[in-house]
């Protein structure tokens, strides 16, 4: 940004302090605030500007025993949100110091403790207040079942994210505070359990496997059966552990898998036993399949987990009725192999199978087991809407691709046929078509053969409303639509 840019935005936050100081605010500062807080996007730092005048200002309102009707403390807010991390730390404890924050979270006013966490959440370095109970008071608001404020819940879980990257802040959370934490846990309040619930989840991407404590971090079988109880404790309870192996893969946390591998069936025993749990089933099997599709993909001993969990409770093919949720949904490398007759009998090309086709055709030993579901006879009787779905799908992976390309002229030959971008009106339509056309487009022009013109310019038309060239319209290759 420009020094002259940079000087409107001080000049900007010159007027909002003079304005907030006069005796009388101004009708209009609600449109000043606003317009700080868009501006201070576009600036990384205030060379020229003393901030602290500024937050001291702020701070008076924030700490008022009266409150303004006229002023908008959202705006107010967001103006802090984006000034802090543009100061020096150590001006903005000039003016916010350790006492001030310690005070203003026990205090009454919601909005002076959002600011004080915006305050703690930049600290620098993010370890600052890890010796002080600062993190312990965050700790009794946010898990406090009466606090209903969401603006102060958010802002809590937002600072503690930010400084958790520092292991002292860790150890101040895990080991000062492990008792509280476990009292917590033990008490499943639904409000305090679901706010611990994404607490830990936070945490869990930052813990490395020595500070991991089971006490905090896994639940025993007979707290899943107490979460039942309140099935919506158990509902958070179920996505916990589906967001926990998903960060397991994502972070290459495979040390954690030990750590939850025996409790893992004991959510597939409850998914059976629909006569003692009937409100498993009634109200939590969509979570319960979404953790079920992770456990599939740990790959472990040749799927041993998920191969027990499916031969004592889940039982995959057994129940028609779930046909449909395990093929698009379970590891298409499990299900080809220890399923794939349920794979060949049940799959088949349709409207209703896009779900499914885009889980198997993930896994290239998957796709071969139901190429031969497929003619372009099929597909083509299919809606436009319906064919641009399966053609899209086919296009994701080069084996894919290259069986749509030398196997389906004639759906080719639908996706770039002659007036195919200007007959298409619905931006769904539009949106699977052009997706096909970039993803066949990505695999080159070497691989693409005589479809790389016609699928070029077809993309340009549909994106730019004409051709690539004006040179001689390229045609389709007519002796592989024949």
């Amino acid at each position: 940004m420009s020094e002259k840019e940079t000087n409107y935005v001080e000049n900007l936050l010159t007027q909002l302090e003079n304005e907030l100081n006069e005796d009388n605010l101004p009708e209009d500062i609600n449109t000043l605030l606003r317009k700080c807080s868009l501006n201070l996007v576009t600036v990384v730092s205030l060379p020229d500007m003393d901030v602290k005048p500024l937050l001291a200002t702020i701070k008076r309102f924030l700490t008022s025993n009266v409150s303004y009707d006229s002023l908008n403390y959202d705006y107010l807010l967001d103006v802090v949100d984006k000034l802090v991390p543009m100061a020096d730390f150590d001006d903005v404890l000039e003016v916010y110091s350790a006492e001030d924050l310690v005070k203003a979270l026990r205090s009454e006013i919601d909005p002076l403790k959002v600011a004080a966490c915006r305050v703690i959440e930049n600290s620098q370095p993010k370890g600052l207040f890890a010796t002080s109970n600062i993190i312990d008071i965050l700790l009794d608001i946010l898990f406090d079942e009466k606090v209903e404020n969401d603006k102060l819940i958010t802002a809590i879980e937002k600072a503690l994210e930010r400084l958790s990257t520092d292991e002292l802040i860790r150890r101040r959370l895990f080991d000062n505070n492990l008792p509280y934490l476990v009292s917590v846990k033990g008490r499943m309040e639904t409000v305090s359990f679901v706010r611990l619930i994404d607490f830990l989840t936070i945490e869990f991407q930052f813990i490395s496997g020595p500070e991991f404590k089971d006490i905090i971090f896994c639940f025993t079988k007979e707290e899943i059966l107490k979460s039942v109880e309140d099935i919506l404790v158990f509902i958070e309870l179920v996505n916990y552990y589906t967001k926990f192996l998903l960060e397991i893969r994502n972070q290459d946390k495979y040390w954690a898998l030990r750590h939850v591998k025996k409790i893992l069936p004991v959510f597939a025993q409850l998914f059976e036993d629909t006569e003692n749990y009937p409100d498993v089933r009634a109200f939590s099997t969509n979570c319960l399949l979404q953790l079920f599709a992770e456990v599939s993909r740990i790959e472990e001993d040749e799927y041993s987990l998920f191969k027990t969990m499916d031969k004592d409770s889940l039982k995959i093919g057994s129940e028609a009725k779930l046909i449909t949720e395990w093929l698009e949904l379970i590891n298409p490398q499990y299900l080809v192999k220890y399923h794939k007759d349920v794979v060949e009998n049940y799959f088949h090309v349709s409207g209703y199978s896009i779900g499914m086709l885009r889980n198997l055709s993930a896994d290239e030993e998957c796709f071969n087991a139901i190429r031969n579901k497929f003619s372009a006879e099929i597909v083509l009787r299919l809606p436009y809407l319906e064919q641009m779905q399966v053609v899209e799908t086919l296009t994701r992976y080069e084996y894919t691709s290259k069986f749509l390309l030398n196997e389906m002229p004639k759906v080719m030959g639908s996706l770039i046929g002659d007036g195919s971008a200007g007959a298409i009106i619905d931006l769904e339509t539009v949106h699977y078509r052009n997706s096909a056309l970039r993803n066949l487009l990505d695999k080159g022009e070497e691989k693409l053969s005589v479809w790389y013109e016609p699928l070029l310019r077809e993309y340009s038309k549909a994106v730019n409303g004409k051709n690539y060239s004006t040179g001689s319209e390229t045609k389709i290759a007519d002796d592989y639509v024949a």
